[in-house]
């Protein structure tokens, strides 16, 4: 018997799912996906910190903060678009009924929690972090009109919402998703963001 024949095999009947001899080409794509890892916002985490302190000692602060008075109550000069409006031309009419009554459940909230100074800066910190991510991030992008609303949304879930919502983890303000989406409607309705 010559060795060739000793060593010879047959493929029959075999069960595994892809058998090749030599090179096999595979076009299937595999995405791998892992946690999203946010950059944690210091700032942010010393006025969560800052706020906790004060609650134990129960301060009663009786002023309240220009700046953030500014982003709930801003003025502004010659002909104004509302909420409604500036959704609906950003093709975000879906989301005018949500917006209207996440931006009055997050601004009672604000008043709410008012009497303590660290409440307030951590609410003006989020609205600030807000419209600076906004304007630099995403406007150009919805400006461009090149990118789907879909697009936009992910941007904002990524760029805004999941790393603020983990900076505010475990604050007694009970800061949620809704809370931070309304914050943005918020700078939408006052016109320091628009979604056109």
């Amino acid at each position: 018997m010559p060795v060739f024949d000793a060593n010879k095999t047959t493929q029959k009947n075999i069960t595994a799912d892809k058998v090749a001899a030599r090179d096999l080409i595979d076009n299937s794509i595999n995405n791998n996906y892992g946690p999203l890892i946010y950059r944690e916002d210091t700032i942010l985490k010393e006025l969560v910190e800052e706020h906790e302190k004060e609650i134990l000692l129960d301060h009663e602060y009786k002023e309240f903060s220009d700046k953030l008075n500014n982003f709930l109550y801003r003025k502004v000069e010659g002909s104004l678009r509302d909420l409604n409006e500036k959704l609906n031309s950003g093709n975000r009419a879906h989301l005018v009924e949500m917006a209207m009554d996440l931006k009055e459940s997050i601004t009672k909230k604000i008043m709410k929690n008012s009497h303590f100074e660290s409440a307030q800066k951590i609410y003006t910190h989020l609205l600030v972090q807000i419209r600076v991510t906004f304007q630099s991030e995403i406007s150009s992008r919805v400006k461009s009109r090149e990118f789907q609303e879909y697009e936009i949304d992910d941007l904002v879930v990524n760029k805004i919402i999941g790393p603020l919502l983990h900076s505010v983890e475990g604050c007694s303000l009970l800061i949620d998703k809704e809370d931070l989406y309304g914050l943005l409607y918020v700078l939408t309705g006052n016109c320091y963001i628009e979604w056109d």
